[in-house]
């Protein structure tokens, strides 16, 4: 058993997790080996929660009313959010007179870190904003505004296996629609130590990560020419 709270009190059992809020949450997926060797990881040292790093309430977008035609204002969903990447092309459109009526924290601004809260396989996906130009979120993305720790570390933090395996612990409801709350992911528990030396970590990671998206543009260029070829073949 598993109770929601701001942060987690726990008892000398390993298999009793008690707090005092009203929120309760029964799921058998709390206790498989993962999470608890997870917890174990965990508890080997000193830990920073995740709320630590955000003192601002954490800011989500509205449903929006889509326009068909391209020349409004882009709108970031789940689906444009893919491997630490903002894809354009797959974004929705609301007009110009939507977008002035949002709240100014809706509007995002270079070096938000943008995340998918639900959705099912969609949660957890962290994305760096770095684009020119007006933008905005729809429902099921949050904006995250970093204190104590550069933005796009936060973004290597939540895709790290230690913030998946978080992620994959809170997600909770009916399946296909499951989310991720923002208390739940206010409890996120990450090393002190590994916070330390993040921003080494992360420069490191961004090399190689860079060697990895060049690796992967050529192999779907080459893909798209393999398609080519089997379309002209087939059409002769």
């Amino acid at each position: 058993m598993f109770v929601r709270e701001n942060f987690p009190i726990f008892n000398k059992s390993s298999l009793v997790k008690i707090s005092t809020s009203h929120s309760l949450r029964c799921d058998a997926k709390q206790f498989e080996k993962r999470f608890d060797d997870l917890d174990e990881l965990l508890a080997k040292g000193e830990i920073v929660y995740l709320g630590q790093l955000l003192p601002e309430p954490i800011v989500k977008g509205t449903q929006p009313t889509y326009i068909e035609e391209n020349d409004g204002v882009p709108v970031i969903n789940t689906l444009s959010i893919q491997k630490m990447k903002i894809n354009k092309k797959d974004c929705r459109y609301i007009s110009e007179d939507d977008y002035l009526n949002l709240t100014e924290n809706r509007k995002l601004k270079i070096n938000d870190v943008l995340l998918t809260m639900d959705g099912g396989t969609s949660i957890g996906k962290p994305v760096l904003f770095d684009l020119e130009g007006e933008f905005t979120v729809d429902s099921h993305v949050a904006i995250l505004r970093p204190v104590g720790i550069s933005p796009k570390a936060l973004v290597y933090l939540l895709s790290s296996p230690i913030g998946q395996l978080q992620f994959q612990k809170a997600e909770s409801g009916a399946s296909g629609q499951t989310s991720v709350t923002e208390e739940d992911l206010r409890r996120f528990k990450f090393p002190s130590k590994m916070l330390e030396e993040i921003d080494l970590i992360v420069e490191q990671m961004d090399e190689k990560m860079q060697k990895v998206n060049r690796i992967r543009k050529k192999l779907d260029k080459r893909e798209e020419k393999i398609w080519e070829e089997f379309t002209m073949e087939t059409l002769s």
